[in-house]
């Protein structure tokens, strides 16, 4: 296959994914605690143009780029007022760790948007959870209970959000480089991000009745959109032209 014709498919190819990468950060642009995910281009593997006389030379030619991996920038996103009883934003680097109560995985985020259960366990507990349920902890890894059932009475007592705040845990990794991204503002750590530690309750600060939004810029992502349709769009002229070119080859052959 022509060198350009393949070089302008991939191009193609990397900015269709980095358009989906902008699309979806400005999805998530009012979304509570979002961490901004930039593509991250690498050049595709050059070649050798003396390659048939299998001789080192400087005359190399590239193959295009294509997307290595989508980043996250840990970023802090700007504060919000809400008023609300259970939020909460962590005002330096750290994560709530949150618990699945099926299946005990634990996912670490920056959305302090937080409430009580709904109904009690089994044991007549509420806890303080996420809007999907999990359970958040405190600096021992345990969940919060923020309520018990009275016995005999059905009624209970609910501590209150600024009872709370020396509760909660916030946890920080020896390294946020390559954390996995799950459920939008979840993360998972991996081997290389080492294990939680907990922030000492006086060394953290954590505030009340306030949430850490996006960090995403809507101008600067609109800009990026821009540029990444004309690089899309040029890439898709060069497959044209290529093939064009290709094709008056072949009639000139005949």
């Amino acid at each position: 296959m022509d060198r350009s014709f393949y070089t302008g498919a991939v191009g193609a190819i990397a900015h269709q994914e980095r358009l989906n990468v902008i699309a979806n950060n400005i999805a998530n642009v009012n979304t509570n605690g979002y961490k901004r995910k930039p593509a991250t281009f690498s050049e595709c593997i050059y070649s050798n143009l003396n390659a048939i006389a299998q001789e080192p030379t400087d005359y190399i030619a590239g193959a295009g780029v294509h997307v290595e991996k989508t980043d996250v920038d840990f970023t802090p996103g700007y504060l919000a007022t809400t008023g609300k009883e259970y939020d909460y934003m962590i005002m330096e680097n750290g994560f709530f760790a949150v618990q699945n109560p099926v299946t005990q995985e634990i996912t670490y985020t920056r959305n302090g948007n937080f409430m009580t259960s709904l109904q009690a366990d089994a044991d007549g507990r509420f806890y303080l959870q996420t809007a999907n349920g999990k359970r958040v902890l405190d600096a021992n890894q345990n969940p919060i209970i923020v309520g018990v059932l009275q016995g005999g009475t059905g009624s209970q007592q609910m501590i209150s959000g600024q009872e709370l705040v020396e509760q909660i845990g916030i946890y920080t990794f020896p390294s946020t480089n390559g954390m996995e991204s799950v459920r939008g503002t979840e993360f998972v750590p991996v081997e290389k991000n080492g294990q939680p530690i907990a922030v000492p309750g006086d060394r953290r600060t954590l505030q009340h009745k306030v949430l850490e939004m996006s960090n995403v810029n809507l101008g600067d992502e609109i800009t990026k959109m821009i540029e990444a349709q004309r690089c899309y769009q040029y890439a898709l002229k060069m497959v044209q032209t290529s093939d064009e070119v290709e094709t008056t080859i072949n009639g000139l052959r005949s």
